[in-house]
């Protein structure tokens, strides 16, 4: 093995540890500051196993310095926990696999974390800790060539130029290493920072439409008042049913805003079978009013889920409520339920024969405050994704203009 095929290896033990945990904390988003720690602790220690088991020596000798580097980066990161582990662990490799003298070493480590400690009361900058490790570790190194006959065999006979060689290189690869380290954590707080002015952007947008969409109807309970005159009769007939509408949906639209900031779920083991046939129950009246065939085809046997009952019950209500508004234009109005096993999914589909919709519109059903209706919130379809989410189910429109809409829910089976 060559000269650049080690160094790419050794490096690779180092930093591809390193770059997992970047990634896991960049797409990561509720991870604390305590899991973080700890996740740095485990990566620090890793990529020192890593470098000690599989680590590949220069110049066909054995690698004493390179597996240093994990505990330099835990003195920048100023991690303790990880510094007492890996100090432990490299005195140990340093005194049974390379025959270095105990108290000699245990003074060398124990200096490092003094230096450390004092640096750090003092406030002084990383790079002055970095400095002094890699120069001091340099000097002992050598310092312990020159005391140690069975190192001598290895390092100071033969080539008289890998020795100060392979210094220079513990020294750049400790450098290249904290460069990567750090430019990917830049990277990281940027990739951060790019999400957070995203919620943040969604937020507002949130709240614009939320203050447009409450401000209309008190504009027209407003208009009405002024109108309105205590002592004309005809006023009250007309007037008062017109406002108290408006509060009405300015209450379901405050109702459904509050049920989009707060989903929580408490599951609980129930048969989806029966679920269905309360919530067709609960809606028979709204479909004779609007004359709607329901056609129920239900599996036969008991289908058990681990669900919320009333959560589930406000997404099926929410789905046959905008199935009975889209047949509205159609003479002939009939809706289907189904139910049937798909693996280890159970498969809802609810169909109507109503206008369909547009492909345009299907693209945008799923977000926030979006609607086609004169009168919709535009949360309904998004608050029943949410709670269908929560459950570790997926809901998938397919619709068809002038022939109809169909929903699909694939919720998990519950098993024992």
């Amino acid at each position: 093995m060559n000269l650049y095929e080690s160094l790419f290896l050794n490096m690779l033990f180092i930093l591809f540890p390193l770059l997992v945990y970047l990634f896991y904390i960049a797409y990561n988003q509720n991870i604390g500051k305590n899991e973080n720690d700890i996740y740095l602790d485990l990566t620090l220690v890793t990529s020192l196993y890593l470098s000690l088991r599989f680590g590949i020596g220069l110049f066909n000798r054995p690698n004493l310095l390179i597996f240093n580097v994990p505990l330099i980066v835990a003195y920048v990161k100023k991690r303790h926990f990880s510094i007492l582990v890996m100090s432990i662990i490299i005195i140990h490799h340093y005194v049974t696999n390379l025959y270095f003298k105990v108290p000699l070493v245990l003074l060398e480590y124990l200096g490092y974390y003094i230096v450390f400690l004092y640096m750090q009361e003092k406030k002084r900058r990383e790079e002055h800790y970095i400095f002094f490790f890699l120069i001091m570790k340099s000097m002992v190194f050598i310092g312990c060539l020159l005391t140690n006959p069975v190192l001598q065999e290895d390092y100071l006979q033969g080539s008289y130029f890998s020795l100060p060689f392979m210094i220079l290189l513990f020294l750049v690869i400790t450098y290249v290493v904290l460069f990567l380290i750090k430019k990917g954590e830049e990277i990281m707080k940027y990739h951060m920072n790019v999400k957070e002015l995203e919620q943040e952007k969604q937020i507002r947008t949130s709240l614009f439409k939320i203050t447009h969409e409450i401000k209309n109807p008190i504009a027209v309970c407003k208009g009405y008042l002024d109108m309105f005159d205590v002592h004309n009769t005809e006023h009250a007939e007309k007037y008062v049913p017109i406002m108290k509408e408006e509060m009405n949906r300015t209450l379901i639209l405050l109702q459904d805003f509050l049920s989009m900031t707060k989903i929580k779920v408490e599951k609980d083991i129930l048969d989806i079978n029966y679920l269905l046939e309360d919530v067709v129950n609960s809606f028979e009246p709204i479909l004779e009013k609007n004359k709607v065939m329901l056609d129920t085809n239900l599996y036969d046997d008991e289908i058990y889920i681990l669900g919320d009952y009333n959560r589930l019950t406000q997404v099926f209500i929410n789905l046959l409520k905008n199935s009975v508004e889209a047949m509205e234009e159609k003479d002939r109005r009939r809706l289907s339920i189904t139910t049937f096993l798909n693996g280890h999914l159970v498969e809802v589909q609810i169909h109507d024969n109503g206008m369909g919709i547009e492909p345009d519109v299907l693209k945008k059903i799923s977000e926030p405050f979006f609607t086609t209706k004169l009168r919709g919130t535009g949360l309904g379809v998004s608050l029943s994704y949410e709670i269908i989410a929560a459950h570790e189910g997926t809901i998938h429109y397919e619709s068809k203009i002038g022939i109809g809409t169909t929903v699909t829910i694939l919720l998990p089976l519950w098993e024992e």
